[in-house]
């Protein structure tokens, strides 16, 4: 649909993740042409969420009618909570007739539970999206980083998809790579679903790599180490995986990787769950600051600047240009190939 279909632009999000939603919004402000923008053209959607004696749900928003909407959902806890919040949402905005929607998930829900690998268990991962296309008419979707890339294609038409290994590894060159030579450096690929998922990100930093062989037999968040093939003896290792959860696979690695010699160990990744079921974020957070970790460089797709505070382990890449910029792009019906390429960071690299 043309800009030319809709007068105005509101960005709706759901509890937990209206921070996000708020500096995706000031990012569209900066990046829209004014002419796309007219007085009160682009705004943060209003939502009411009622919840009855029963704990039924009911959500109401404001006039949408005509215009593009937007909805910024991302997993935070309580997660079933916020995920029936965004069906309400999307629900209420259906009834309302927008012109279009457009469904950005910075951080998707259930996406690492869409195989059934084992007997006789849902796969979430898979049921969502059909839900979001079949149930809710949902066909515009917006994925950062999903866990697995087929995970797309479970939306029909299939969803749009952008990551942020461009964003992380311009960092690097930026921020490390300027002061430590690349020849002292080896990045860990965390298993063979990381040195499946961010082979590029070795191509793009230009360094050696190694990989930790590893299985986990059923959920278990410690997996069982095989073997580590590489040589990290003296190096500088710059872990890489989607998310740190509770950072117990992330300390085993490091843990590892000491024994064998090496000097430093720094961890990147694109989502920081950071929290555990039983003990929240905080004991997952004074974990983290214990471990033999020298550093973590992470992303905002998940809300973390409460969590880890003034802590200097942690430095935070914002996302919400990328994602910013992706929305543009989408809103004016531009390509977001364009994207993914170490040229079109500067596109959308955070300001300082």
């Amino acid at each position: 649909m043309s800009m030319n279909s809709f007068s105005q632009i509101k960005v709706f999000s759901t509890t937990g993740s209206e921070g996000l939603a708020t500096d995706i919004c000031r990012q569209l402000k900066n990046r829209l042409p004014e002419s796309l923008q007219p007085e009160g053209g682009l705004t943060l959607g209003k939502s009411i969420v009622k919840r009855f004696s029963n704990d039924n749900i009911e959500v109401q928003v404001d006039d949408v009618r005509g215009k593009y909407v937007v909805i910024v959902h991302t997993q935070v806890p309580p997660v079933n909570d916020n995920l029936v919040e965004l069906f309400a949402l999307i629900d209420a905005i259906n009834n309302a007739r927008p012109a279009d929607l457009l469904v950005v998930f910075p951080y998707m829900p259930f996406a690492r539970s869409d195989r059934k690998n084992k007997a006789r268990i849902s796969t979430m991962g898979a049921l969502l999206p059909r839900i979001l296309t079949l149930a809710l008419d949902v066909n515009r979707v917006l994925l950062l980083d999903p866990h697995d890339s087929h995970i797309k294609h479970y939306f029909h038409p299939t969803a749009d998809d952008v990551t942020a290994i461009f964003l992380l590894a311009d960092h690097l060159e930026r921020t490390f790579f300027n002061t430590v030579s690349k020849k002292d450096c080896v990045l860990v690929f965390a298993d063979a679903g990381s040195a499946k998922r961010y082979e590029e990100f070795a191509f793009l930093t230009r360094i050696s790599t190694a990989y930790i062989d590893k299985n986990r037999p059923d959920d278990y968040e410690q997996p069982l180490f095989n073997q580590l093939i590489g040589d990290v003896e003296g190096k500088i290792c710059i872990i890489i995986d989607d998310e740190i959860l509770t950072g117990s696979t992330a300390i085993g690695d490091a843990e590892i990787l000491i024994s064998r010699g090496a000097k430093k160990v720094i961890m990147v990744a694109v989502h920081p769950v950071l929290e555990s079921k039983n003990s929240g974020y905080k004991e997952v957070i004074k974990k983290l600051i214990a471990s033999p970790i020298d550093q973590f460089i992470i992303s905002d797709s998940i809300p973390v600047a409460h969590k880890i505070k003034s802590s200097k382990k942690f430095t935070v890449v914002s996302v919400a240009p990328l994602l910013g910029e992706a929305i543009r792009r989408t809103l004016l019906d531009e390509s977001l190939t364009v994207l993914r390429s170490t040229e079109s960071v500067e596109l959308y690299r955070p300001s300082k």
